[in-house]
């Protein structure tokens, strides 16, 4: 259950990455957020929306 758990943080951490990448936001910040935060970091980046 603990490789789950770790494997779905990891992948949080990979998902904001490519999201920041297409947004044109830090993409080192976004991964680190993706891994703290997990799921909520990815739906902040779903939600924040392009940079302008």
């Amino acid at each position: 259950m603990e490789l789950i758990t770790i494997l779905v943080w990891i992948a949080c951490g990979f998902g904001c990455y490519k999201l920041a990448e297409r947004q044109g936001r830090n993409v080192t910040i976004a991964a680190v957020l993706g891994v703290l935060l997990g799921v909520f970091a990815v739906l902040g980046y779903l939600i924040a929306g392009d940079k302008k």
